[in-house]
């Protein structure tokens, strides 16, 4: 699995990277980057590539933890888990990174390198 992002850098997550540059070229044209792709190998040479358009946010060096989880409720009420634990602070830069799409939602992100964070927000 890796993502590859709008400057064409590509990051590495999991799995094979052998098989991160062909699968990157195969899926050349058909997807907007960002991207998150995986790699399946068949059988000897041959691949199976599968991607989804992600969003990518940058947010600062010292943002704590690996994944993040804000709830935001439509009576304003705010919450943040930082790798599963409940914390205080840091909700101001996610809110930013929602920038006001929905009044209630669930922000989900997960960290790619030291700043790039791939999120993800459902409406509540």
């Amino acid at each position: 699995m890796f993502v590859l992002l709008d400057d064409g850098r590509l990051l590495p997550i999991h799995g094979p990277e052998e098989a991160m540059e062909p699968a990157a070229r195969a899926l050349e044209g058909e997807l907007q980057t960002p991207y998150r792709a995986v790699a399946v190998r068949r059988d000897g040479d041959n691949w199976a590539v599968g991607a989804v358009a992600i969003e990518v946010v940058e947010l600062p060096a010292d943002t704590e933890g690996e994944e993040l989880l804000l709830t935001v409720t439509e009576e304003g009420e705010r919450a943040l888990e930082v790798d599963g634990r409940s914390t205080i602070g840091g909700i101001e830069v996610l809110e930013r990174a929602a920038g006001g799409r929905f009044d209630a939602y669930v922000l989900r992100a997960k960290r790619l390198d030291e700043r790039l964070w791939e999120i993800g927000i459902d409406p509540l």
